[in-house]
């Protein structure tokens, strides 16, 4: 799965995304406040409606192409927009979901699913109508038509360190028998998505210790001076489990906990966790990969996602030298602002970037008027 293009419309907050083409690979580049944080949102937020994720909609319109298995799907979906001087509380009235269509582009164009305020059709079929507010994907996730539209849309992964570095993660469900390898390994990405990145790693360690090794050697090879990392987990009276990151230097016999590591070390191995868990077909988006990380960590990072994108799709903001400079600019995408409408241009329509130039990319970037000039009103 990838997606090929996206539009998005907020009209509560007057802001217009125009369609953006999408490449396997996609850096969004551009100077602070043009909205590539708001992109990358706008994305999280699609994800969400469509997997029954916590929102709130009101007056959000878009259009999302995607691609499964060779097909290429369209999603278009509309709000209502109602005014309130308090953000989501509007009263009596709620925002409802006015369009959706799902259509299969092809050599004929056909439309899987279309609802409206006054019907409701699956496959040309008529079936009853549902609440307003619930998303028609997540609705019909067990209908086989749908299923695989839904499936895809959980296989976004946004990679913000929600992990605390200053203390474990603790979960309260029994954690399962892990003695025993009941399931391949891209099973068991499929089925760990959701999970908390460190509650995954562990599970990992404990059953699939080959892979576990994988993710350790490319850290320990980022890190040299590290020799070893574990996860541990210990279970409370109350029967919280709580799992805690580990690492181990050549020079010390002394175990580092998560919250004695170097903010550096903790999003490293984080990332390398969440990539590398990632199932086949996933969309791997990272806001400012940068973030927290020293030069010593970005070059083993970047080239590890770049290695990625035979069976994912990733799309990153960056604002950093090192990572722009050593992702190809044929991946650029530049970001502009004109007040609330943002446009996305390929770095391959820009004739002012000069692919045989050995001048400095970075460098190069900081000229174009493209960039300069990223916000007007």
């Amino acid at each position: 799965m990838s997606i090929t293009h996206f539009s998005f419309s907020n009209h509560s907050e007057n802001w217009y995304l125009k369609q953006v083409d999408l490449d396997n690979f996609n850096l969004l580049v551009g100077i602070s406040g043009v909205g590539k944080t708001k992109i990358l949102n706008a994305l999280e937020f699609v994800s969400r409606v469509a997997t029954g994720g916590d929102y709130k909609l009101n007056g959000e319109t878009w259009i999302i192409g995607f691609s499964i298995n060779g097909e290429q799907y369209q999603w278009k979906f509309e709000s209502t927009l109602i005014k309130s001087k308090i953000p989501y509380i509007y009263g009596k009235k709620v925002p409802t979901i006015t369009l959706e269509e799902i259509i299969i582009q092809g050599d004929k164009t056909t439309t899987l699913l279309k609802r409206s305020e006054t019907e409701f059709k699956l496959n040309n079929n008529n079936i009853p109508i549902f609440e307003k507010k619930d998303c028609a994907i997540n609705l019909l996730s067990k209908i086989e038509l749908i299923k695989p539209i839904h499936q895809i849309f959980k296989k976004f992964i946004f990679s913000d360190i929600l992990q605390e570095k200053h203390f474990g993660t603790r979960i309260t469900p029994q954690e399962p028998n892990l003695t025993e390898v009941s399931e391949p390994i891209e099973q068991f990405k499929e089925e760990s998505t959701k999970l908390p990145t460190i509650v995954k790693a562990y599970r990992l360690q404990q059953r699939y210790s080959e892979e576990f090794t994988k993710i350790k050697n490319l850290f320990t090879t980022i890190f040299g001076s590290v020799e070893d990392i574990k996860i541990e987990i210990s279970k409370n009276t109350g029967g919280v489990y709580e799992y805690v990151f580990y690492l181990k230097e050549k020079t010390s016999p002394k175990w580092i906990a998560q919250w004695e590591m170097s903010s550096g070390m903790f999003r490293t191995i984080i990332h390398l966790i969440e990539i590398s868990l990632a199932p086949k077909n996933s969309v791997i988006i990272i806001d400012e990969l940068e973030s927290g990380l020293g030069t010593n960590c970005m070059p083993g990072l970047t080239e590890f996602l770049l290695s990625k994108t035979s069976h994912l799709q990733v799309i990153l903001t960056s604002h950093h030298p090192y990572i722009i400079n050593n992702i190809p600019d044929k991946t650029w995408k530049i970001v502009k602002r004109n007040g609330g409408q943002v446009t996305v241009t390929p770095a391959h329509d820009i004739s002012a970037i000069d692919t045989t130039s050995s001048l400095d990319k970075f460098l190069q970037l900081l000229q174009l008027p493209d960039y300069k000039n990223g916000i007007t009103n």
